[in-house]
């Protein structure tokens, strides 16, 4: 059997006792009273020490594999708050997390039997674990907020130094149940009051044209969600790559890139949902820029919003994927990479690879401890040309997938070696003449 999951008081008064960590220390002789440092990740000055008793939480409570796992500390920081928050002997006395000089919280440990407060409710009146408990409370309430996300979320926009805007800039929230719909293939703004998107025109086979080239040439499916919710969809037609820009965008300083405009969160019914995404789109800037480079697609941040990228909409602890740079680009596809992987797939000798990506704009990711639909702006990124592949090599081998589901005429040109073949040899092209 494995350790058990210790509990946080007892576990809290060990560490206050000890020591251990700068700032973590009592406030009273009773030892009732604790301080906590609360520095935001995004600040200059914060350090590896600012996280440590998150982390060793996150260790002892078995959410966090060092040498297994990303590091990821917004997510122990959080997962640290929510346990103190589920505990109805624990209170927050002061909240001094947006002090400029000493960001820090001050928390009271109350008589057994006190209640924290009537929002408060001990994990066992939710039914299930502790992370069951979690779990419910950030589900609850249809999708609303939790206070740990609305926290977490002003922490982020206080950083960034993001001011709320006008409630009268948002616009006019929908009926109730409306759902969005959009001009495909132009950006064009929410419109409410349609049913489902219309399917994206099927982008032209550039195949042929990728087989014979060492560069990724590819047009792009966009589809941008706003809590889990579709509010654009569309087809990018530039090979050299696009950027991801706000509503009412200024001159673009790449004009060689397509522009996919995010829809005006002002149609959003949760004025709190609208609120915070409008916040975090002042901070786009000039945009975030996914751009074409020889065999690679990489990607940047113009703006303030910090902006993540990944690989899987569901990832697993260690996922690849982390934070785009602001200094220089981030290498996100690598097209020898994926012929490599596919033709492994072929062959039966690996999984078949990915070749979609995930953007978030604001908040981490990967993020293991709270599901992309949770997420205010999440943005997925279809390359056309290796979905392309990818379908026809499961065309090919043993899948479901109908013939009519795909054209595969321009197969023929491939020769008698097949996709397999035409594969290995572009592979062997682009390692013995590369990129540059």
């Amino acid at each position: 059997m494995g350790t058990p999951k210790p509990l946080i008081v007892p576990w809290l008064r060990k560490k206050l006792d000890g020591g251990c960590y700068p700032g973590v220390r009592w406030l009273d002789q009773g030892r009732t009273q604790f301080r906590v440092p609360w520095k935001h990740g995004l600040r200059q000055d914060a350090s590896t020490e600012d996280f440590q008793l998150f982390r060793d939480w996150a260790i002892d409570s078995g959410s966090f594999r060092p040498g297994q796992d990303a590091p990821a500390p917004s997510v122990w920081k959080r997962n640290f708050r929510s346990a103190l928050n589920r505990k109805p002997g624990i209170q927050v006395l002061q909240d001094h997390s947006s002090d400029s000089a000493d960001p820090h919280k001050v928390y009271e440990i109350l008589p057994d039997g006190a209640r924290a407060g009537a929002d408060e409710a001990p994990s066992a009146a939710m039914g299930g674990t502790e992370a069951d408990a979690s779990s419910q409370l950030l589900d609850r309430s249809g999708g609303s907020f939790s206070s740990s996300q609305n926290e977490e979320l002003d922490d982020i926009l206080k950083a960034l130094d993001l001011s709320s805007p006008d409630e009268d800039a948002l616009g006019p929230a929908l009926a109730p149940g409306a759902p969005y719909a959009s001009d495909v293939a132009t950006g064009g703004a929410l419109s409410p009051g349609f049913g489902d998107f219309p399917p994206l025109v099927p982008a032209p086979s550039s195949v042929e044209q990728l087989l014979g080239s060492n560069e990724l040439m590819t047009f792009f499916e966009v589809r941008v969600y706003y809590r889990g919710h579709l509010v654009l969809q569309m087809l990018v037609p530039n090979p050299q790559g696009f950027r991801l820009v706000p509503p009412s965008p200024g001159p673009s300083p790449c004009p060689e890139l397509a522009d996919v405009v995010l829809p005006d969160p002002g149609a959003l019914v949760d004025r709190v949902q609208a609120s915070y995404t409008a916040r975090l789109l002042q901070g786009l800037g000039d945009g975030v820029l996914l751009r074409v480079e020889g065999p690679s697609l990489c990607a940047t941040r113009q703006g303030r919003l910090h902006a993540y990228w990944g690989r899987t909409e569901t990832p697993e602890p260690g996922a690849e994927g982390g934070e785009l740079s602001k200094e220089g680009y981030t290498p996100l596809y690598d097209l020898p990479r994926f012929i490599r992987e596919l033709i492994c797939f072929m062959e039966g000798q690996g999984r078949s690879p990915t070749y979609e990506l995930w953007l978030c704009l604001g908040e981490a990711w990967p993020d293991t401890g709270r599901p992309w639909k949770k997420k205010l702006i999440m943005v997925q990124v279809v390359p056309t040309a290796l979905q392309t592949l990818h379908q026809l090599s499961q065309a090919r081998g043993a899948s479901s997938l109908r013939a009519e589901e795909l054209d595969l005429r321009f197969s023929d040109s491939l020769g008698e070696a097949g996709l397999l073949g035409a594969l290995r040899d572009w592979g062997e092209r682009m390692e013995s003449q590369p990129y540059g």
